[in-house]
């Protein structure tokens, strides 16, 4: 069993950026599925974990809760340093953040679930 927790949706960016994180470190985790169309992330199972109701939610062995995924994966690459995710050289560090800052901040919101059903209402 794994020290690492993952409550993460399968068509979820934000938890998919997690995944790929977690796999390109190498790390195991234990994989816990909520299916956001069918409101699994509002029961009150998933709410005594993550009061936001969002995934993704990364649960440490010793219990830390982290969400957002972009503070998930510089947690991982900062307590886990092998193999890094950011180049070694600062301006190689500053363009893929702000390229993941562009994804989670212009792109990522117009495609959100949560988003386009409050549009839709």
């Amino acid at each position: 069993m794994s020290d690492l927790i993952l409550h993460n949706y399968y068509r979820s960016s934000t938890s998919y950026r997690v995944r790929i994180a977690l796999e390109m470190k190498g790390l195991t985790y234990q994989y816990v599925p909520h299916h956001l169309r069918h409101g699994e992330h509002l029961e009150p199972a998933y709410l005594s974990v993550n009061p936001q109701g969002l995934v993704p939610a990364l649960i440490l062995g010793d219990g830390t809760l982290l969400t957002q995924s972009l503070a998930i994966i510089e947690f991982l690459d900062e307590t886990r340093p092998e193999p890094p995710l950011l180049p070694q050289d600062a301006p190689g560090r500053a363009r893929v953040r702000m390229l993941a800052q562009m994804i989670a901040c212009d792109i990522h919101p117009v495609n959100n679930l949560r988003v386009l059903t409050s549009l839709r209402t």
